[in-house]
């Protein structure tokens, strides 16, 4: 219930002056106060350790996330770029292709053409 019985708390307390009971004293140095505060003080370090170390988790949880994004658009585009690759390398072995035939023909018809000429 909480409170004391007034009576019951003067008879403890003059017993306690005879020395008739051991009643506890406590008692407030300038080293408990210096400690309380000190104890108060590292929780108040500490939570400010920890806010620090949380937002610095958060900004590089930011920065993984938007460096894992550049990756993925890195990769596709590099994806992209070599199917491009690809296909222009198949393009120029078809253009040698064709370039080749066509030489074939000119080499063609000019051994037709210089068969053909009577000569002089």
């Amino acid at each position: 219930m909480g409170g004391s019985i007034p009576h019951v708390d003067s008879v403890t307390s003059a017993r306690a002056a005879k020395g008739e009971i051991d009643t506890p004293r406590i008692e407030t140095t300038d080293t408990q106060i210096r400690s309380a505060a000190a104890s108060a003080y590292d929780w108040d370090r500490l939570e400010r350790a920890i806010g620090a170390l949380v937002a610095q988790h958060e900004a590089l949880r930011k920065e993984w996330s938007a460096l894992r994004s550049d990756l993925g658009e890195r990769n596709h585009r590099i994806r992209v770029l070599e199917t491009q690759l690809l296909e222009a390398n198949q393009r120029r072995q078809d253009t040698t292709k064709r370039i080749d035939e066509l030489i074939a023909q000119l080499d063609q018809l000019e051994v037709q053409l210089s068969s053909a000429e009577p000569t002089a």
